[in-house]
């Protein structure tokens, strides 16, 4: 071979190499040539996490492989021009699931929580076959039905309303009237040991007895202490000993307000004087006995208090103003207006405002911030946290959906079914609801 042409064949291969060099850093980098506009663009990807994870998958129509597995939860979908791609997942058994993914340059979209709502329902066997109400704790259920017998594990274990009960299944509170006189009697009942003790003798020694008004219920945070209050008073009976202790007292012209806000180590109530028009919030050690913080006073009624967070207080006003109230800090911001009522999550990471227009939710770890426009959100009458906390059961009065945080278009609000006193068991995974013929319904989420 001439040295010439050995010369040439150098260069071709040095340029081959310096272009195909190039192209490798490019490729590396995202850069793909798209055929309909050949042109160069910088690719993007999708990561799709679904429940159940052996989802079916297709996007902008044409289907994807699966590649969830016990080492990779989900699936990545790489080398996608960006745009906007249709999203669709199904299952056997569940409801499909679409949503409109963005792609953009070089950044990966991630739909890293896809739930899938089941079609079908298990009918849950009960002593009754109506159910009025019912409460369900570790996969067990208490019943009541509409006469008002209460049942568990087909058995009687009172009559009346379940008004209060443990989050573990080990004792609940019952409230009975009498038919002929009107006479209240609350009822401590054990599920431990099946026993039934008459709290009304001790209730009668303070204004807890005689009050009509009165709220008896399980601290949710210490199953061995049962709070009652009245508008006049507040105490705490050791389920144990039966021994009652009276926490705060209302003076002359203040009436303690319905809403007491329990945290594990913390209670927190309002003082209500009706001359200034003012209310007063106390918050209370519960291990000390001592108040902790009773500086902050504002204007009017207290619609609901909760626990936002660790020592912060959620408070919402009468004028539907919810504010956050830093209890160390005794620093109050405000943080949204025309609300009805809030529900945070367990954790205190979220919470959720369910407005008189809108639903909004706020992060309180991440910049997350979302707002939808429900249909029909005048009617709403609750919330519920899933457990993955982006998404939410929204009881109407006659059906439940479950919304996607994902969704801002709600192209997937879902009716999971028509029904009425949902509940949602996150360690089941469950949701229980009553459908219309009164039957109790049990709705199995993917896991």
């Amino acid at each position: 071979m001439r040295l010439q042409t050995r010369k040439r064949i150098f260069y071709v291969f040095c340029l081959l190499f310096v272009v195909v060099g190039v192209a490798v850093v490019y490729f590396a980098e995202g850069w793909r040539i798209n055929f309909s506009t050949l042109q160069a663009e910088k690719a993007g990807g999708i990561y799709i996490h679904s429940y159940p994870a052996a989802a079916q998958i297709t996007l902008g129509g044409k289907p994807v492989e699966n590649q969830s597995a016990s080492l990779s939860p989900g699936t990545f979908v790489s080398g996608l021009f960006p745009k906007t791609y249709s999203l669709t997942l199904s299952a056997p058994g569940y409801d499909a699931w679409t949503e409109d993914a963005q792609v953009v340059p070089a950044l990966v979209t991630e739909m890293k929580f896809a739930v899938l709502v089941p079609k079908t329902a298990t009918n849950v066997a009960t002593a009754t076959p109506a159910v009025a109400n019912f409460f369900e704790a570790n996969g067990e259920v208490v019943t009541t039905n509409p006469s008002g017998t209460i049942a568990w594990l087909g058995k009687t274990i009172g009559y009346g309303a379940v008004v209060s009960h443990s989050a573990d299944l080990k004792t609940a509170i019952i409230r009975t009237v009498s038919t002929r006189t009107g006479a209240i009697t609350w009822w401590f009942y054990d599920f431990t040991n099946t026993t039934s003790t008459n709290l009304s003798a001790i209730l009668k020694q303070s204004s807890v007895g005689s009050a009509a008004s009165a709220n008896v219920f399980i601290d949710p945070h210490d199953d061995t202490s049962i709070i009652a209050q009245t508008p006049s008073q507040i105490l705490a009976i050791d389920s144990g000993t039966h021994r009652a202790t009276i926490i705060d007292t209302a003076p002359t012209g203040e009436t303690m307000e319905p809403s007491i806000a329990i945290s594990p180590s913390e209670m927190a109530w309002a003082l209500y004087a009706n001359a200034s028009d003012t209310s007063q919030v106390v918050v209370y050690d519960k291990f000390s006995g001592d108040t902790v913080d009773d500086s902050l006073t504002i204007a009017g009624k207290i619609q609901q208090l909760a626990w936002a967070r660790n020592n912060v207080l959620g408070i919402l006003q009468g004028d539907n103003t919810l504010s956050l109230y830093n209890v160390p800090n005794e620093q109050m911001t405000t943080l949204a207006d025309d609300v009805k009522q809030f529900y945070p999550t367990a954790d205190g990471s979220t919470l959720a405002a369910l407005e008189h227009n809108s639903l909004e939710v706020f992060s309180f770890t991440t910049s997350d911030y979302y707002r939808f426009n429900l249909p029909q959100i005048t009617a709403v009458q609750g919330l519920t946290w899933y457990k993955d906390q982006t998404h939410l059961f929204v009881q109407y009065p006659d059906h439940v959906a479950f919304l996607d945080f994902a969704d801002t278009g709600l192209a997937n609000l879902t009716v999971v079914s028509e029904g009425t006193d949902a509940a949602y068991d996150p360690q089941e995974n469950s949701l229980y609801l009553i459908d219309q013929g009164q039957k109790l319904l049990r709705f199995d989420f993917p896991e």
